[in-house]
């Protein structure tokens, strides 16, 4: 369920070139270190990697930033379990000479993927607490769409169409990721927190499943706009409903046709109530929820 990670943890004992600014590469923690410079020839970071993990050590100051999913099975289109969760990390804990479990988590992204395809799933988006979903684009290509906030980012997209893009790796289905990215302070600062400060809240059963209920709780806040046979519509109500979605339309009834504006939402709404494949929709959510009992009973 855990994607992207940033983990930063000040260290107590540097290594000699990092106390000295060496500016030749070394190893430390089982990881070849690169200098990097400024423009008057100073050394300011040193860089490293573990697979496709990203490391960088500045001043007593490491953060580790990537997928933990990628860094455990190469990809992040499987279902990536609680206990292979604990696995991947108490890996990553024994590269260092430290404690990685008290390193503090500033963000992490938890995802699910389902079978299906975009018609039916982020297409339908319409917002989210206010908000309009930003389209993802890969050129011409719309393949996604996401809110995003001070906190936090809520992704849906064609995860075939990314991983075809990204690697050149042919997935033989239509997937679709469903996924969080958040600051810590997003699940943290709340009435009722999660509490993710460290790593070992990550492998935390009880935090794991709080933050599985959180993403099911996002889809659920969603706006969507109802899944829709157009085949079985009059002229009239498809252009009622292109009216409506239409950004620059809808705000232009409501500013300078308020009355009509008015009427036009009453009947939208119930073509919506009448029109609406609710199994549809229900067999999408359900698809979601499948997938995080996976991840939190395995």
């Amino acid at each position: 369920m855990y994607d992207t990670n940033k983990i930063v943890k000040l260290i107590d004992k540097l290594p000699k070139e990092a106390v000295t600014r060496a500016k030749e590469p070394f190893h430390w923690n089982n990881c070849l270190w690169l200098p990097r410079f400024n423009k008057y020839g100073e050394v300011t970071t040193y860089e490293s990697n573990i697979l496709n993990l990203k490391l960088w050590l500045r001043g007593s100051e490491l953060t580790i930033c990537n997928s933990l999913q990628k860094f455990y099975m190469q990809n992040n289109y499987q279902a990536f379990t609680f206990n292979q969760v604990q696995e991947v990390i108490y890996n990553l804990d024994a590269y260092f000479d430290f404690d990685l479990l008290s390193a503090e988590v500033k963000k992490t992204a938890i995802a699910v993927v389902i079978s299906e395809n975009e018609d039916n799933t982020f297409k339908n988006w319409l917002e989210y607490k206010g908000n309009k979903p930003i389209l993802m684009r890969n050129n011409t290509r719309i393949y996604g769409a996401h809110f995003k906030g001070t906190n936090y980012n809520i992704k849906g997209y064609d995860k075939t169409y990314q991983t075809k893009a990204e690697s050149n790796t042919k997935l033989s289905e239509s997937l679709i990721r469903f996924e969080l990215e958040a600051n810590s302070r997003h699940f943290n600062n709340r009435k009722h927190p999660i509490g993710i400060y460290t790593v070992a809240d990550l492998i935390n059963k009880s935090k794991f499943d709080a933050l599985a209920d959180e993403l099911l709780n996002i889809y659920d806040t969603i706006k969507k706009q109802p899944i829709i046979n157009y085949q079985d519509l009059k002229p009239k109500e498809i252009l009622l409903l292109g009216a409506m979605k239409d950004k620059d339309s809808f705000n232009g009834l409501k500013k300078y046709h308020k009355h009509s504006f008015k009427l036009l939402r009453k009947d939208y709404s119930k073509l919506l109530s009448k029109i609406a494949d609710i199994k549809l929709e229900n067999s999408i959510r359900n698809k979601i929820l499948e997938q995080i009992n996976y991840c939190k009973n395995n």
